[in-house]
């Protein structure tokens, strides 16, 4: 076997010249198709093409991450009342 032999490309399924901008409809050159664009975030969200969840993971995507630092202190500051009051109830109910 001769390793020297180069490779042949795969073959592409469309020969054609490709697709320019006049040829699409006009409907989409107007729309981004963009999910991290908040307006076509909304509107893919009410027209039932995304859930309200992926929507809202694509917007926390978008936004700056808090500080460390902002982070650390709310994690210091946290108190787990609920938590608190099912223990004591527990308590309660031995």
């Amino acid at each position: 076997m001769n390793k020297n032999k180069a490779k042949k490309a795969p073959p592409y399924f469309y020969d054609g010249a490709p697709p320019i901008h006049e040829d699409r409809p006009e409907e989409t050159l107007d729309e981004t198709e963009d999910i991290y664009d908040a307006k076509q975030r909304e509107s893919m969200v009410e027209e039932d093409e995304i859930t309200p969840a992926e929507g809202g993971f694509m917007e926390g995507f978008t936004q700056e991450p808090p500080s460390k630092k902002a982070t650390r202190k709310n994690a210091i500051s946290h108190t787990d009342e609920i938590a608190d009051e099912l223990a004591k109830e527990d308590a309660e109910d031995s």
